[in-house]
């Protein structure tokens, strides 16, 4: 998928094609060192609890306290698609929830949401779908769930 905007992945990434682990969201600079991934990769989807299940979708919620590694990925790759996405805000505040295609290989990320743990006036800090699946009524759902 083609990025919309910059983000600032580790300078050894920029101009490149970066590829991305669809599960783990770890990302490779070539192509070979993502193939090696995706063949010793043992996780098929994001962390934390699955808080929601129909026949397609699901989501999860996780404290980026806890996951600090899978929230540092999903913020370079939302800032790929969000032009004022902030990657440098305090994480540890936020609360993370996913939302996923279920296929035979795993939970495939479509989207997400997050909030502060401690805000009392929004229940929406960032929210994303990425581009591939924009026009499912995904942006709804997230907005629909967050209250």
């Amino acid at each position: 998928m083609e990025a919309w905007y910059h983000a600032d992945y580790p300078p050894e990434y920029h101009g490149r094609i970066i590829y991305t682990c669809p599960f783990c969201l770890y990302y490779f600079a070539k192509k070979r060192e993502y193939e090696a991934h995706s063949e010793r990769c043992e996780v098929r989807g994001p962390p934390g609890d699955e808080i929601y299940r129909d026949e397609t979708l699901s989501m999860f919620e996780f404290d980026a306290k806890q996951q600090k590694v899978y929230t540092e990925n999903l913020c370079y790759l939302a800032k790929l698609f969000l032009d004022h996405k902030n990657i440098w805000h305090e994480i540890d505040a936020f609360y993370f929830y996913v939302l996923c295609e279920r296929r035979p290989d795993g939970y495939h990320m479509v989207g997400y949401f997050s909030k502060e743990k401690e805000s009392l006036e929004f229940n929406l800090s960032c929210i994303m779908v990425l581009p591939n699946w924009q026009t499912k009524g995904y942006g709804k759902f997230l907005i629909d769930f967050s209250y």
